[in-house]
């Protein structure tokens, strides 16, 4: 993800979201390095959450 920064694709996928944010990781530098991830898809962005992290406890709870 980290060598995204800057480039742009026409499909993005980001697996492991329910994994996040990682034991002993800053959940804001997660946030901000899924957030590079997520935005660089131009078409359509796909995402797998499994897991019982923190991020894929907010994006079960967001509203539809």
């Amino acid at each position: 993800m980290h060598a995204s920064k800057g480039l742009e694709f026409p499909v993005v996928a980001v697996a492991g979201i329910g994994q996040m944010p990682r034991d002993g990781e800053d959940p804001a530098d997660e946030a901000k390095l899924f957030y590079v991830a997520a935005t660089r898809a131009t078409q359509k962005l796909v995402l797998t959450v499994a897991g019982t992290g923190a991020f894929a406890k907010a994006l079960i709870a967001a509203p539809q």
